[in-house]
């Protein structure tokens, strides 16, 4: 162990003069600031746009409020858009926005946040519709293909190459140096000299990024001041830590190969290239092949198909109530309807959401064959824009959208106008994060892989570290 700190110590030494990694290292530190603030201002967008949309229904539904009592003051003659007809009211007058707020650090990884609808408008209606409330501009396919420069992208594909140019000569550089056998001279093994040099430099780049990762997080706005935004800080260091000791072992199973420094660094960036672009992509193709997205549009076709004349008996409702809107027997017309087609059409929703519920647990499963995908899954869940939160949040949306129609369809039932006091007990959307422990045991599940395939690599490597011998060439 002491002869593993002395080395650690020399080469600390080392790494503070060597220029060529001090340059590496700051340029790794400004692209990870730059990154940070890309995927801070994507994400600033987004809650502004969710905030201004929130804002927007808050006094409309004020103004409503306004109007409601002045006809009920009134005694106002029934109208089209008159705020004491339930039916209207639910269909679009009191239509909520059911909302999924940024996670605290949501600049970490942008994800399919820029493709997934981050709002839903919520009526009684018989499905949900949903509306994509992101202010960024639109995405080329570029973009859609290679995705947002943030620190996700930032650390799963750029971050191993840094570490590569760090490491890729730990061994054969002091051997081609001629300083090797000089070194073995002394009472030192192979092993602990590579073992100090890959300490000391994994050290130096890991002070570097949780330095810079915490500046660019603090530089993009990351609401940093509540306790969800210190536990995921906590699984962010955790994830990246694995990563880094994944890579750092991969290099010294790759030197204890005893080949040149030529031939060590082609061999990890071959690695690099089949782990984090070969693999990824083709377990996408897989996932792709065996279950298949949903197509929405032939859902839609399905679902106008087995309804079409309850479709048209409601669209024939709906025209005579705007002529009689104080018709109670009308709006109780109209809502049999809605039930009799939401019978029909329940069946294709829950096809599609159990295709989409499949899709996401064999991603679940399959990221395991990659590192990369166990990195790029758990910042996505760490940044709230995994497909999990996505899920949770339509799961939650759906939920929603029953407990609003039912407040309205009650109201029909009865027989019932809307009051001011009935303004106020319209049910509101609340998204409620999955328990902590959850997340924590996902990301958790990631860094352990992580950490058994660096154990792995080393012990790989110790066989290797042992025959090459101590004057070897």
């Amino acid at each position: 162990m002491s002869t593993w700190r002395t080395v650690f110590r020399l080469e600390w030494r080392i790494l503070r003069k060597d220029r060529s990694a001090l340059l590496i290292l700051a340029i790794f530190a400004v692209l990870l600031v730059v990154a940070a603030l890309a995927g801070g201002r994507h994400a600033s967008e987004i809650e502004g746009g969710l905030e201004r949309q929130t804002q927007l229904q808050n006094e409309h539904m004020e103004a409503l409020g306004t109007k409601l009592d002045q006809m009920i003051a009134q005694d106002a003659q029934p109208s089209a858009r008159d705020p004491r007809d339930p039916v209207w009211m639910g269909q679009d007058g009191a239509a909520q926005l059911a909302t999924l707020p940024p996670a605290p650090l949501a600049a970490v990884a942008v994800g399919k946040r820029h493709l997934s609808p981050q709002a839903v408008r919520i009526t009684t209606g018989v499905h949900v519709t949903a509306e994509h409330s992101s202010e960024s501009a639109m995405s080329g396919p570029t973009r859609l293909m290679t995705g947002a420069f943030d620190p996700a992208f930032l650390f799963v594909v750029l971050f191993p190459l840094v570490i590569i140019a760090l490491s890729y000569e730990l061994l054969s550089g002091e051997r081609e140096r001629g300083t090797l056998a000089m070194l073995l001279s002394q009472p030192i093994s192979q092993g602990a000299l590579v073992m100090g040099k890959a300490g000391a430099r994994a050290v130096g780049l890991m002070a570097v990024t949780v330095v810079f990762a915490l500046v660019g997080l603090v530089l993009a706005g990351a609401d940093l001041g509540s306790g969800a935004a210190w536990g995921h800080g906590a699984l962010y260091g955790a994830l990246l830590l694995a990563w880094t000791l994944f890579w750092f072992a991969t290099a010294v199973a790759v030197n204890s190969t005893g080949q040149t420094s030529a031939r060590n660094a082609l061999t990890l960036v071959g690695l690099w290239l089949l782990l984090v672009v070969v693999v990824p992509g083709l377990t996408h193709v897989a996932v792709d092949t065996l279950y298949p997205p949903p197509s929405r549009v032939e859902l839609l076709h399905e679902v106008r198909e087995a309804s079409l004349s309850v479709e048209q008996k409601l669209n024939s409702l709906q025209g005579r109530h705007d002529v009689d809107p104080g018709s109670m027997a009308q709006a109780q017309k109209i809502v049999e309807a809605e039930e009799e087609l939401l019978a029909l059409t329940d069946p294709a929703e829950e096809a599609l959401h159990e295709k989409l519920r499949q899709r996401h647990e064999i991603n679940a499963t399959i990221r395991l064959l990659s590192p990369a995908l166990i990195v790029q899954m758990g910042l996505e869940d760490i940044a709230g824009s995994g497909q999990q939160r996505q899920l949770n949040f339509e799961a939650q949306a759906d939920d929603y959208h029953d407990v609003y129609r039912a407040f309205f369809v009650q109201k029909v039932r009865a027989g019932q106008s809307m009051t001011p006091a009935d303004m106020g007990a319209i049910p509101r959307f609340e998204f409620k994060e999955e328990p902590a422990g959850v997340l924590a045991w996902r990301v958790l599940g990631g860094v352990l892989t992580l950490l058994l395939l660096a154990m792995a690599a080393l012990v790989f490597a110790r066989p290797g570290l042992r025959r090459i011998g101590r004057l070897t060439r």
